[in-house]
């Protein structure tokens, strides 16, 4: 009997797997490749010399990238869970350590003012008066610790959920001095520290604070509205931290839902490109008014899968903002493949390569500059997706198709190592991609020494290193 699909099954199929097709997306999948050597890396040309300034010739060395420029996180919401309850000195939390290490250098670290009430989440003040941010810190210090790049989520977010109850009590002038102690507080204490934070959470489908009462989602504010409580809260957060970068961070805007049309209380039909129009009409107002955060952020939970060239549209026109561009809360889930008939070990093959081309595309975009994935990475190596789940990650810590995937691209493909020589006037030339590095070397007595330096974005020039080589 064939196991072929049929019918409503066949059409899954081919719905699932039209985004699945090497041969097809080939041609964008090259391109992109070009443009990443392009943009994402820089010759370089690098002078070694002695404490003397003589000049090293015929000195074997290593060029070793130490770290990226670009971000590459996940979400600690399983993690967060872990070190509250008490179990931050597992060996599951090692396992997550090493693995996530190995491949990412951001953590997005969360700290909600509350978060579905009753929900075990990392919430700062669901009740009046408490302070509750010891979650919060170890996030960061365990990102700190291991080298990670620390990135905040989120600073306010204008929705019943994570709004606190009790604050609702008070007339809205009042409310407006505990959202500024909010903001304030928290950037404060976390200065020098978080480098990034998603400022403004889902501002173009939910409600200003003062129209909270009468939220209909979806709720459609104007851009004045919408202006009138991102403004001040920008300013807060840049008057305690100016050194960091605010992202304004929303979701909806990729592609529409399959099979269901969103209307506002007005009837109007609300799609992703006119979301999409109103967000860098938006990132254009406060631009204007001098009040541009510093990126653009995408939470890009498409549901269904994309094509390479629709991604790229898609980002061209979220560029028309005229600010940088950060993937937030990405995630491939794999429901029409398994509905199809897939087995879970295809589907999955399938969706390490979908995100490897995803990223692929995001990364040779010369408007992007960060990429958060929302539990797809934590997932992929044996953490649960479910924020209820007290237990966070499975015993295995497994990593699955997708991780080494993901892995291979950011530690391998996406990274510059060589082992070069010196010429006559010890100097060694390369193309590296843009980031950290170490310029490795042994002595005549065999010790070896290593000697950082940086390769950025339209460097030029010779880069003279002095070095210890007796």
């Amino acid at each position: 009997m064939s196991n072929a699909p049929a019918g409503e099954e066949w059409k899954h199929m081919e719905d699932a797997t039209r985004h699945y097709n090497p041969e097809a997306f080939e041609d964008d999948l090259a391109a992109a490749r070009i443009r990443i050597r392009e943009i994402r890396q820089s010759p370089v040309q690098l002078a070694l010399v002695d404490f003397k300034g003589a000049p090293l010739k015929g000195l074997p060395i290593e060029v070793v990238q130490t770290g990226s420029s670009f971000l590459w996180g996940e979400q600690l919401w399983g993690l967060d869970t872990l070190f509250r309850n008490g179990f931050g000195h597992t060996d599951r939390v090692r396992h997550f350590t090493r693995l996530f290490t190995d491949c990412l250098n951001s953590a997005n670290c969360l700290t909600y003012w509350t978060e579905a009430p009753r929900n075990d989440g990392p919430k700062h003040m669901e009740f009046q008066g408490e302070d509750r941010m010891d979650g919060f810190q170890s996030q960061v210090d365990w990102a700190l610790q291991n080298g990670l790049v620390p990135k905040g989520h989120p600073v306010f977010w204008s929705i019943d959920k994570a709004y606190p109850e009790w604050l609702k009590r008070y007339p809205i002038e009042t409310q407006w001095k505990f959202i500024e102690v909010r903001v304030r507080n928290l950037v404060a204490r976390f200065k020098g520290k978080v480098k990034v934070w998603d400022i403004v959470n889902e501002a173009m489908w939910e409600a200003a604070p003062k129209n909270l009462p009468h939220r209909h989602w979806p709720h459609i504010e104007s851009l004045d509205d919408i202006c009138e409580y991102v403004i001040p809260v920008l300013r807060w957060a840049r008057e305690e931290d100016p050194d960091a970068r605010y992202v304004l961070n929303d979701y909806g805007m990729e592609a529409d839902p399959e099979n269901w049309i969103i209307r506002d209380k007005n009837g109007t039909h609300i799609t992703a490109k006119m979301q999409r129009d109103r967000f860098t009409a938006l990132a254009r107002r406060l631009a204007a008014e001098g009040a541009a955060p510093d990126a653009l952020g995408m939470q890009a939970h498409t549901g269904s899968w994309m094509t390479p060239s629709e991604q790229n549209a898609i980002l061209d026109d979220f560029a028309t903002g005229g600010l940088p561009l950060h993937y937030t809360e990405f995630w491939a889930k794999t429901d029409a493949l398994i509905k199809a008939g897939l087995d879970p070990k295809t589907a999955e093959e399938m969706r390490a390569e979908y995100v490897a081309n995803t990223l692929t595309i995001a990364f040779a975009h010369p408007s992007v500059e960060a990429f958060y994935f929302w539990g797809e990475m934590g997932a992929s190596f044996g953490f649960s997706q479910d924020h209820n789940s007290v237990g966070g990650p499975s015993s295995s810590n497994t990593p699955t198709a997708t991780y080494h995937r993901v892995r291979q691209l950011l530690q391998n493909e996406w990274r510059t190592r060589a082992s070069l020589v010196t010429d006559e006037a010890g100097r060694v030339d390369f193309r590296g991609f843009h980031g950290d590095y170490a310029l490795r070397y042994k002595t005549a007595s065999g010790l070896s020494y290593g000697e950082p330096f940086r390769v950025t974005p339209g460097q030029t020039g010779l880069l003279t290193l002095r070095i210890h080589k007796p």
